[in-house]
């Protein structure tokens, strides 16, 4: 399968296995961290105190980010990051075994971790492209992703086995082994051709000059945009599986894990989908496609009220919402200057900073009006944003083509 070419070139199974160890060890580190400070405060809204910290400096700090990633080598400075990231990491883990951690000591390692992670998703994406030649970029990116919706489906199934078996101490010192794991196979990585860093020495200056370019790209910009809809209105749907799995489809836990599994599994064969007719449509078409198709599934969804059809429809939905995210992605590798790709990536990765904004609109409607009413309207907002923003910087999409043209 071309999906898996990538792998034949050294440094992208080095950088593929670094990011895929870390995101497990961040996603059991997640599980474990957010059913301590439940089990230490017994509030609700301790864990949306964490969701704060850490969602707040991935969205205030996320175009600053670009620029250091556009100013300085990005390969030294994603594994500086892997090191770093593990400090406070065994901050907690000293602080947890000595008996004296607090809540107050989990938000602020929580807020510095975020700091210092909020540049890692730019890094690693803008590296992407010295990493494999041109003609495999699609599947780098596609692997890539599948790389981390499989982590996002191992890490919280792996977390939950860890806690009864090495306790939540246990679970944050394998985080931070991870990390130190991830940080020396980067350290194995050799670059050749590598995007030279910008010599500017004005901030704004650079800052203004991704957004000029941004906004003078229109099919970098609707994909940005799309993106910005998406993640606000339909992009944490599964936060309110639980809703869905007792009060409409009236299962368990088990149904709820079918669910649950059901989205990842979508997302998986999305991405063997994507590497089969990558090649016969156009970019624009996927992209289109992929933003209806999501919030159009989740109202499908909400008018369910059967398990298996529930079941389905999550999986198609799943499969839509990593379609969407992974040519979006491949966009701006193949569309985006080398000198600007940092920038370009920070401001498309502003998207996953409004999910905890998204989070709370849709947690909104869904008490106002009930769940399946509520994310259904949320969809339907998603659905007139995306089309305002494609019929304004696309016009209609024309059908096949090549996604990587």
């Amino acid at each position: 399968m071309r999906i898996f070419r990538p792998l034949r070139y050294k440094n992208y199974a080095l950088f593929g296995s670094s990011d895929f160890i870390a995101s497990i060890g961040q996603f059991v580190r997640e599980i474990a961290l957010y059913w301590l400070a439940y089990e230490m405060t017994g509030s609700a809204m301790a864990l949306g105190i964490l969701g704060l910290c850490e969602a707040t400096p991935r969205l205030a700090l996320s175009v600053v980010g670009g620029v250091i990633v556009d100013r300085y080598d990005r390969l030294p400075l994603l594994t500086a990051i892997q090191f770093l990231c593990a400090v406070p990491v065994f901050a907690m883990v000293a602080l947890y075994f000595i008996g004296v951690l607090q809540f107050w000591h989990m938000v602020v390692l929580e807020t510095l971790l975020s700091i210092i992670r909020s540049m890692n998703p730019t890094a690693g994406q803008s590296l992407l492209r010295d990493l494999v030649p041109e003609e495999d970029l699609m599947s780098a990116v596609a692997l890539y992703s599948l790389g981390f919706n499989s982590a996002r489906i191992i890490g919280p199934s792996l977390g939950g086995v860890l806690m009864l078996w090495i306790n939540v101490g246990g679970c944050f010192i394998f985080y931070g082994v991870t990390l130190l794991f991830s940080g020396f196979e980067l350290l194995l990585v050799r670059l050749v051709n590598t995007a030279k860093p910008s010599a500017g020495s004005n901030w704004l200056r650079e800052v203004k000059e991704g957004l000029s370019y941004i906004g003078g790209a229109p099919l970098v910009l609707s994909s940005t945009l799309a993106a910005y809809a998406l993640s606000t209105f339909v992009g944490t749907y599964q936060r309110f599986l639980p809703v869905f799995a007792k009060d409409i489809l009236n299962v368990g836990p088990d149904g709820l894990g079918a669910l649950m599994a059901a989205s990842g599994v979508g997302a998986v064969l999305s991405l063997v989908f994507l590497d089969a007719a990558g090649k016969r449509w156009r970019r624009e078409t996927l992209l289109w496609f992929s933003a209806k198709a999501t919030p159009l599934l989740l109202i499908l969804f909400c008018v369910s009220r059967n398990l298996w059809l529930s079941v389905l429809l999550m999986g198609l939905l799943g499969a839509a919402q990593i379609l969407f995210r992974t040519v979006s992605r491949l966009i701006i590798q193949v569309e985006a200057p080398r000198e600007l790709l940092g920038r370009v990536i920070s401001v498309f990765l502003m998207d996953q900073g409004l999910r905890s904004v998204g989070s709370l609109i849709m947690g909104a409607f869904a008490t106002i009006f009930g769940a399946p009413v509520g994310l259904s309207l949320c969809s339907v907002l998603s659905i007139v944003l995306t089309t305002a923003t494609f019929y304004r910087f696309l016009g209609k999409p024309t059908g096949r083509g090549n996604l990587t043209a």
